[in-house]
């Protein structure tokens, strides 16, 4: 049953609800507003203190007895070096190594029938994308399903001039407006194939992508491709190395140990089954794919990563929408976080509980890397600045990699030098995270923004 139901949510969390409504409607929008900017700045400077501090503590290592025995002293901010540039480098390998052994030489043309399903509000100018490289896909039994909101006159224009091809539809989405989840249910409810796939509508799609992923759902419920936004200016450039470093690289240790893999809202085909198993995406939510990926994963369905044959998608073209896409993610992911901490009251077995523990390190854990440019700042206090390179290089070797494998496979033209900016990345989404947080807790009011596309 959809979260979003009254009915459904615990009593802890009805009990957040009815303090954040409380909060909400005693403060004026104005003072909320005041009240988050100054919570924000608040929380960014004890973080930023603490990991000076915690930092600046002495560490006692003791040393085997092959190295003499003795025990040696470090600063924390020195294991803090070591151990970000471990878990990365480690996350590296593994992710590389997925990569180069993911091919595979089965490409069934035929077979059952695979529903497209491509959501679009105000993305017209970029409909081509998603659509043109879904119909020359190597799968023969494809169907593209384009589903348009009621007030997007322009898009359902653009759509409708695909329909003289006969493998194209489009809906408009009457039934559950407002939403991409909704605009995906709809289309669900409406077709009857035994396969659903889901792309945004900039998606430039893999033309081996839905044959492989076809002949991988022999063995799992749900595969999910690899999406990577298009590097061809210094914002999206940004864009496409968080996505990498940040999406791709980061999740590896996380699904070794937790069996956690993300089942997302593209670049998606699943068994119809699988989707009516969670009852599909919830319009409730403002990131309904992280939503999907935990109801996924509570519900035990096999989720199969497909890395070889990635989507490119376009990125953020300005600051502001680089900085308001990743604040709109991270605003769901608080929300995600908060549904799931109700859940964790009355458990029906182990995910239960650890779905909001991992959540937690996506919402939590910018306070994590925040902390850490601070633990820097204690090197160079200290005269021991050259400890920085280690983690350095490896953020800049780890995206190097990444990037010399996309350009390899064709998906990009060239590498370029933008990998030496990975590791100003992290502190910049760490911001952008918090903000949304201590926003999502004190002035979110449903809003959300939405970035420019087409230019």
């Amino acid at each position: 049953m959809s979260q979003s139901d009254p009915l459904t949510r615990s009593p802890l969390q009805r009990t957040m609800d009815r303090a954040t409504a409380t909060l909400r409607r005693l403060v004026p929008s104005t003072a909320r507003d005041a009240l988050d900017t100054g919570a924000f700045a608040l929380l960014i400077t004890a973080v930023i203190a603490f990991g000076y501090l915690q930092g600046s503590l002495s560490m006692v290592i003791p040393l085997p007895a092959i190295f003499g025995g003795s025990n040696i002293v470090v600063l924390q901010a020195v294991f803090a070096c070591l151990t970000l540039s471990g878990l990365f480098g480690l996350s590296g390998l593994v992710l590389l190594g997925q990569c180069a052994g993911s091919e595979t030489d089965r490409f069934p043309v035929t077979g059952q029938t695979v529903t497209a399903v491509v959501p679009v509000h105000e993305d017209g100018a970029v409909l081509h994308r998603s659509v043109e490289s879904l119909l020359a896909s190597r799968y023969e039994d494809l169907r593209v399903v384009i589903v348009a909101e009621p007030d997007d006159d322009a898009s359902i224009e653009r759509a409708r001039e695909y329909t003289a091809n006969d493998r194209v539809d489009v809906l408009v989405n009457t039934r559950y407006p407002g939403s991409k989840a909704g605009a995906v249910n709809y289309a669900a409810e409406t077709t009857d194939s035994e396969y659903l796939a889901v792309f945004d509508a900039d998606e430039a799609v893999d033309p081996r992508f839905v044959s492989t992923a076809v002949a991988k759902l022999d063995d799992c419920d749900i595969v999910q491709g690899r999406t990577i936004p298009e590097p061809d200016g210094v914002v999206e450039t940004v864009a496409y190395y968080e996505s990498v470093v940040l999406g791709d690289l980061s999740q590896r240790l996380l699904t070794a140990v937790t069996d956690f893999t993300m089942a997302a809202s593209r670049t998606v085909v699943m068994h119809r089954e699988a989707f009516e198993t969670v009852d599909g995406y919830d319009p409730a939510m403002l990131t309904e794919d992280y939503a999907f990926a935990f109801d996924c994963y509570e519900a035990d369905l096999d989720v199969v990563e497909q890395f070889s044959y990635a989507s490119t998608i376009e990125a953020a073209h300005t600051p502001a929408d680089w900085w308001g896409q990743r604040k709109r993610w991270m605003t769901g992911y608080a929300q995600v976080f908060h549904s799931l901490l109700g859940d964790a009251t009355s458990p029906r077995w182990y995910r239960d509980l650890l779905s909001p523990l991992i959540c937690a390190g996506s919402v939590l854990g910018n306070l994590f890397m925040l902390s850490l440019v601070s633990k820097m700042a204690v090197l160079f206090a200290n005269g021991i600045a050259g400890w920085t390179v280690l983690p350095a290089l490896t953020l800049v070797g780890s995206a190097l990699s990444l990037r010399l494998y996309d350009s390899a496979a064709g998906r990009l033209d060239d590498v370029g030098v933008g990998y030496v900016m990975m590791p100003a990345v992290l502190p910049l989404y760490s911001l952008a995270g918090i903000k949304a947080v201590v926003e999502y807790t004190v002035s979110w009011d449903g809003e959300w923004y939405s970035v420019t596309k087409g230019q």
